[in-house]
């Protein structure tokens, strides 16, 4: 029955369309998982209604390590303990893993052979590695149960972390069926046995994997599914944003949690919304962090930092912490997450260079931005020629704006300029795209065999994501970082491939990064016109002998029915010299430019003043000369017929000022002076007070005062100093009943006045008056104080007494 339908699945797997489940697409009733390689399709007989989208199940029993072993063919090859340091087999460790694991790795699906020096050095420390803490095995007493891990790009670190996490999880499961057993104070029961496995696999996380992208939590997910095909009911899970958390979490409840594989933002947002998830990971015994420097290059910190506080405490679970690179930021967090005694295994000695030496790099510094679209269609030209019939090219952009504007210059310049024309694909992966068609582009360009495939892609792409058979990666502009341009370039020569090719392409102004960040990449410089004499050179073969460039290279325009082949490489069409001239190219670019709106050219302009203004600390240049460089590219790039203009407070935004006011270059203008034209003494004596009239309290020029204002009237307090006598100021005060006086009763001598005698309001107030209390400071004599008596109203006393002063 499983042969029959394993047969029906191969058939039907050249006919099956992609759905928008995470990593498998449906066809004649079941599912089949689109595997790593293409034309590899692992089936799985499953019910339509709850159809899983991320489980593996597998067609053999299941049994615990000891019974694998027992039951599995002797062992051959270098015993355990003494792996050869040069490649050694997988065979050689057959008696260290299960066998249901091993039989994937060499036999269905993958047929592996030997080991990467990481994937080695990980197997050493097998099967302690994967035994449970409590075990009395003295492997587990001399095994470091956490590894920090540095490998390149592309040497095969998926496979190192997930062989130990598949057999910790199968450990896991055996001891506590039989803990459970013993638990009942039973010798054996099979159905105990059974159904407490059962109740553990539910409740329980196994390992938990968080990757920083969701393309790269996907491969992950996929490499576990093909590497526990023959594990029964073994099952994968996956949290990434950008899809459904319902459907997620539907399958998170209804089934196996072995494994979880996750990013970092959707982790975060499903321990703290569902309790469910958070009880889960609370018991997870291993976590893994896939591409470390990523995470925290990615701004991830936080999310780490929140998700470590649901898991157990380091004594009592093991992490694996792999990394490209090993930066301050990576190192402050191994020794956040990762156990005190943990092993560090380096692969990368410090004489080598942290990119593949096998892949020849060069850069080019254009001498105008014009040259900056003639350049990258030589380079894909050249490419096409050099890999005739496998061509597969990744062209990285720093910004999504500039990756979706270059997508469509090379999707309609590709039909007349490249040697493959017309049958040139051109896929597009970037942020604006939803992940159904990220998906859905990634995989079609992994499986595309058209021999002349172009994969324009933001930085998504950038780290983990394996695409086979990638013989070139170009990168326009510079990366954000020299880690992120290692990665990049690890996208093509991986697992020891000879075929391989990095360029990097620069404007003048970008110089400062390949003198600065990348001194110690070995880079050859290539200039535009020693690459435009290469490409005619390739072209002008082509033209003599077209079967010489495509010698060895299967080429089918019919299938056995006689019906025309939509994939597979075709030749070129002859001749390429007349097309791939300077001339024709130019012409195209010119003719295409035309079509371009240029609401999309200033859009991008705007992406690429907000990526590299930041940066000129990196490129050690101001940010003027950035700003100057862009506006260049808009106009002799794109085709602008005016520069884009950038308001004053964008760039204050970018930080694009130097300190100048407005009124730099200007005449002298007086500091003390209003903005407004108007005399310094205008606004002098005015009281800032508000009325009922007008609650602002300031008045123009040409503006009449309320009468009843008591602020009085400019003119009232201008004296002499200004040209004119002082006016005689006003005699009353607000309303006529007001008993506060005129102005000129407080004026005394010192004014030129008399001070007059103060009168109060009631003549029966026993006070007196004011002359009373008058001394001979003042010019007179004391007279007598009045004292309050109790025999009379007052009398006067002079010597004793309380005074009324």
């Amino acid at each position: 029955m499983t042969c029959s339908l394993l047969a029906r699945a191969t058939t039907a797997s050249s006919r099956a369309c992609f759905h928008s489940q995470p990593f498998q697409s449906q066809s004649n009733g079941f599912a089949t998982f689109r595997g790593k390689r293409a034309g590899i399709f692992i089936p799985r007989v499953c019910s339509r209604k709850y159809e899983s989208t991320a489980t593996a199940s597998a067609v053999t029993p299941s049994v615990a390590l000891q019974e694998n072993i027992a039951n599995a063919p002797a062992p051959t090859g270098v015993p355990a303990g003494n792996l050869p340091l040069d490649r050694p087999s997988w065979e050689s460790i057959k008696q260290m893993i299960s066998y249901p694991t091993l039989r994937a790795i060499i036999e269905n699906p993958y047929q592996f052979k030997t080991m990467t020096p990481v994937q080695a050095e990980v197997a050493q420390l097998l099967p302690g590695l994967a035994l449970p803490p409590e075990s009395t095995s003295n492997d587990v007493s001399t095994c470091p149960r956490d590894l920090l891990v540095k490998a390149k790009t592309g040497t095969g670190k998926t496979f190192a972390f997930l062989i130990p996490a598949i057999e910790a999880r199968v450990n896991a499961i055996h001891a506590w069926g039989k803990q459970a057993v013993r638990d009942a104070g039973l010798v054996s029961d099979k159905h105990l046995e059974a159904q407490a496995r059962r109740q553990f696999t539910r409740e329980h996380v196994g390992t938990l994997i968080i990757s920083p992208t969701r393309e790269l939590a996907t491969q992950i997910a996929n490499t576990a599914i093909k590497l526990t095909h023959h594990h029964k009911d073994f099952e994968v899970r996956l949290f990434y944003g950008g899809s459904s958390k319902r459907m997620q979490m539907r399958d998170f409840m209804k089934g196996r949690r072995d494994i979880v594989v996750a990013t970092p933002g959707r982790l975060r947002d499903l321990l703290q919304s569902e309790p469910e998830v958070a009880k889960g990971i609370s018991k997870c015994k291993m976590v893994i962090f896939d591409e470390a420097d990523m995470l925290l290059d990615m701004g991830f910190r936080d999310d780490i930092d929140a998700i470590m506080s649901y898991l157990p405490p380091k004594s009592e679970r093991q992490t694996f912490l792999f990394s490209a690179t090993l930066s301050r930021t990576v190192r402050q967090v191994a020794q956040t997450v990762l156990a005190q005694g943990h092993k560090f295994i380096d692969v990368v000695p410090e004489s080598e260079s942290p990119v593949h030496a096998h892949v020849p790099q060069y850069h080019t510094v254009l001498p105008t931005p014009s040259q900056q679209i003639p350049h990258l269609l030589r380079l894909l030209a050249h490419d096409q020629l050099t890999n005739s019939g496998k061509s597969k090219v990744l062209l990285f952009l720093p910004t999504t704006r500039m990756t979706q504007l270059f997508a469509t210059l090379t999707r309609e310049l590709s039909k007349a300029v490249l040697p493959a024309g017309a049958h040139t694909k051109v896929y597009e992966i970037h942020s604006k795209r939803t992940q159904d068609s990220r998906i859905a582009a990634s995989d079609a360009f992994r499986a595309d065999n058209s021999g002349a495939s172009i994969l324009v892609s933001s930085d998504v792409s950038a780290r983990g994501v394996d695409y086979p058979g990638v013989t070139r990666v170009i990168q326009l502009g510079i990366p954000a970082a020299t880690e992120q341009y290692i990665h990049r370039v690890g996208r093509t020569g991986r697992q020891g491939s000879t075929v391989g090719r990095g360029d990097l392409v620069l404007l003048p102004w970008e110089i400062g990064f390949l003198s600065w960040q990348l001194n110690e990449v070995p880079l050859k410089p290539v200039t535009s016109d020693e690459l435009a004499r290469q490409v005619q050179d390739l072209a002008a073969h082509y033209d003599a002998d077209p079967q010489a460039v495509f010698k060895g290279v299967p080429i089918k325009l019919h299938d056995a029915r006689g019906r025309p082949m939509r994939g597979g490489p075709r030749m070129y069409d002859a001749p390429l010299s007349p097309r791939l001239s300077s001339e024709e190219i130019n012409n195209s670019i010119a003719a295409l430019l035309k079509h371009i709106d240029e609401e999309a050219i200033k859009e991008t302009f705007a992406s690429l003043l907000g990526y590299y203004i930041p940066k000129s600390p990196e490129l050690r240049i101001q940010k003027g000369n950035i700003l100057a460089g862009c506006r260049s590219w808009a106009t002799e790039a794109c085709g602008l017929p005016t520069p884009p203009y950038v308001s004053d407070g964008f760039l204050q935004r970018m930080g694009l000022n130097d300190g100048r006011t407005k009124h730099f270059g200007k005449s002298y203008r007086d500091p003390r002076s209003s903005a407004r034209p108007v005399n310094s003494w205008e606004t002098r004596g005015k009281q800032n007070k508000r009325s009922f009239e007008n609650p602002r309290g300031n008045f123009r020029r040409d503006e009449q005062l309320d009468d009843n204002d008591p602020s009085g009237n400019v003119d009232e307090y201008r004296g002499a100093r200004y040209g004119r006598e002082r006016p005689e100021p006003r005699k009353e005060w607000g309303r006529d009943n007001d008993r506060s006086g005129g102005v000129d009763e407080y004026r005394g001598a010192r004014y030129g006045r008399e001070k007059p005698k103060r009168e109060w309001a009631h003549p029966s107030d026993p006070s007196g008056d004011t002359e009373e209390y008058r001394g001979s400071r003042h010019g007179r004599e004391n007279r007598p104080h009045r004292e309050w008596s109790r025999d009379g109203p007052h009398r006067e006393n002079s010597s004793r007494g309380f005074s009324n002063r």
